[in-house]
């Protein structure tokens, strides 16, 4: 009997444990991948699994593996795992019909593209797109979780006929002639289930391809269930972060009351009592002034503070994956309707290629928006330009802010990073020191030049996510 439970039919004068064209215990044809080439494709999803922080990115990359023409070649798979008491489908890979296949297969040929070379570098808004264009046959293929599952213990190939009425179901789904059918098992439960076909090519199975196979998808569930665990343990830190940050907020609001309520109480009052009754001597105007002058001071010395006890803080938080270009888009959107108004020209410009970077979120979102918010400043008075870069350096990410608006004054441009807290051309606020403290609190570094004539640069490296 073969391993689905279906009868098989061995050709005659084929005699027991004769080595041949056919498998008598499944009646597939007999051929196995040569061991280096099977070595090589494990050896390659391992490396790739290893980088793999998602269960979609670890699903993406063996059923990759699956179904590239330097892979075991399959024209389709779909895993399908066990959630709520269901089979539900997870992720599929491959054309949904035989033209798209066609068209698929020719561009993948006339561009020379090996998609295994592609396992190193995931495209998660890629795998996105994968399953939604699978959505309806990975709706279609879920089931609830079958008993017969429990009595299945290694991979088989499945036909029209097949026994079970989940098998047929998945057959008929896919319109399949030949399924691949791997089970996962946790204990005596179905974990869940990949399967494969070749539906356009109608090429046969063979017993080294399902052998091949079943190895690949018992390193996604280990893979899987590695990334899952990863992704319960960052979910948890970042509730935890969450909750730290919000009682450091709580205190922060505070203790700033505090610290402002009773300055800004004095110089808001000067101010209207002046507005109200200017002195006819203006012997008596200045120590007025004065009076609010001393307390705006305090208040900027006291938001210096703030900030760089934020600066602090945040080098005791733990760093998080933070993709550089979507934060420096994000930041320009929030500043373009002021630089409109302002007849500023606000670009970014971004790679295609993710530039992930090692930050705390909050932090790197300080510091893009100091430097973007300094350069309106520099450029309203001339309608100048501010251009947003995101690019990589080795083992850095860069973003820089670069406008058109006059340098430093002489005194600042020999430590633009150090002593004051206020923002350059005269402006007040979380200025240059805090950026600086903030990026190093991050592992970070920040620059400046003028290099380039009628053009000041600032730049925030970070290291790059690893």
């Amino acid at each position: 009997m073969p391993r689905d439970g279906a009868p098989s039919r061995r050709p005659r004068g084929m005699r027991r444990g004769r080595i041949g064209a056919w498998s008598l215990e499944s009646g597939l044809p007999s051929r196995r991948h040569r061991p280096n080439r099977l070595l090589d494709l494990l050896v390659t999803v391992g490396e790739s699994l290893e980088r793999a922080v998602d269960p979609e990115v670890a699903a993406w990359t063996v059923l990759v593996a699956l179904t590239a023409g330097e892979g075991l070649g399959f024209n389709r798979a779909f895993l399908l795992l066990a959630q709520e008491g269901e089979l539900r489908g997870f992720l599929g890979i491959g054309p949904r019909d035989r033209e798209e296949a066609f068209r698929l297969w020719a561009d993948l040929s006339h561009h020379k593209i090996r998609p295994l070379d592609g396992l190193h570098e995931p495209d998660p808004a890629g795998i996105g797109v994968e399953r939604q264009r699978h959505a309806a046959t990975l709706a279609a293929l879920t089931l609830a979780s079958p008993r017969d599952c429990r009595t299945w213990h290694r991979a088989f190939v499945a036909h029209a006929n097949h026994p079970q009425p989940c098998v047929r179901h998945w057959i008929e789904v896919l319109d399949s002639r030949a399924l691949l059918v791997i089970p996962l098992l946790s204990g005596d439960e179905p974990w869940g289930v990949v399967l494969a076909d070749n539906f356009v090519t109608a090429a046969p199975i063979y017993m080294g391809t399902i052998e091949a196979a079943e190895t690949l998808a018992h390193v996604l569930r280990a893979a899987i269930e590695r990334t899952s665990l990863l992704r319960r343990l960052r979910d948890e830190e970042q509730r935890h972060l969450a909750a730290e940050h919000a009682t450091m907020l709580l205190a922060t609001a505070r203790s700033l009351t505090d610290a402002l309520v009773n300055p800004l109480s004095i110089a808001g009052g000067t101010a209207r009592d002046l507005a109200a009754a200017p002195p006819a001597d203006p012997a008596e105007l200045a120590p007025r002034l004065q009076l609010i002058a001393d307390n705006i001071a305090r208040i900027e010395e006291h938001v210096g503070r703030l900030a760089q006890g934020l600066a602090s803080r945040a080098n005791g938080s733990p760093s998080l994956e933070v993709e550089l270009g979507e934060l420096a888009e994000r930041v320009v959107e929030r500043f373009r309707p002021l630089a409109l108004k302002r007849h500023v020209r606000l670009v970014c410009y971004r790679p295609s290629r993710r530039v992930r970077v090692a930050a705390t979120p909050e932090a790197a979102e300080r510091c893009v928006e100091t430097l973007v918010a300094n350069a309106l400043v520099a450029c309203q008075e001339q309608r100048g330009e501010i251009q947003v870069a995101v690019t990589e350096e080795g083992d850095w990410g860069r973003l820089q802010v670069v406008d058109t608006g006059p340098p430093l004054e002489a005194e600042l441009r020999r430590a633009p990073f150090g002593g004051s807290m206020s923002m350059r051309r005269g402006s007040s606020g979380l200025g240059l020191a805090s950026l600086r403290a903030l990026a190093e609190a991050m592992g970070g570094k920040v620059g400046y030049d003028e290099t380039e004539t009628g053009w000041v640069r600032f730049a925030v490296l970070l290291r790059r996510w690893s």
